[in-house]
């Protein structure tokens, strides 16, 4: 399970930048890398609920579970981000009358190709040499 999830700053919301970054995974060694590439916590799934809720989830593990985390411990008005591809598997996901009430966004991230509003600034070599 890996779930990026982040609090805006309301202090600083003009810049756009997040004051806390919380990293969710069952693996304890992918834990302390998180720790160490920065962020403010990193911690084990299951204390997603006590630790939340938050402004933006990126979830990038591919398991249902870790999606289904995602949406419940997002702020209303908050943002999804789906960063992980399912393949051909069937995701049964609670969207419920909380889910419709809360006004919260999914988006899918695909990292295969650069969309079109941005490549009159990004091309994939750009993009390699900034996260390789």
């Amino acid at each position: 399970t890996a779930i990026l999830s982040m609090h805006h700053s309301t202090t600083i919301s003009s810049s756009k930048q997040f004051c806390s970054v919380t990293a969710f995974d069952a693996l304890d060694d992918r834990l302390a890398m998180s720790s160490k590439m920065g962020a403010t916590s990193a911690l084990q799934p299951q204390t997603a609920g006590i630790a939340g809720p938050f402004d933006v989830c990126i979830e990038v593990s591919g398991n249902p579970r870790a999606l289904q985390s995602a949406i419940d411990n997002t702020s209303n008005n908050g943002r999804i981000i789906v960063g992980s591809w399912y393949g051909n598997t069937d995701v049964a996901l609670k969207l419920g009358i909380d889910f419709h009430r809360s006004h919260k966004t999914i988006q899918t991230s695909q990292v295969s190709t650069i969309p079109s509003t941005m490549t009159g600034l990004w091309n994939k070599d750009r993009r390699f040499a900034l996260t390789w």
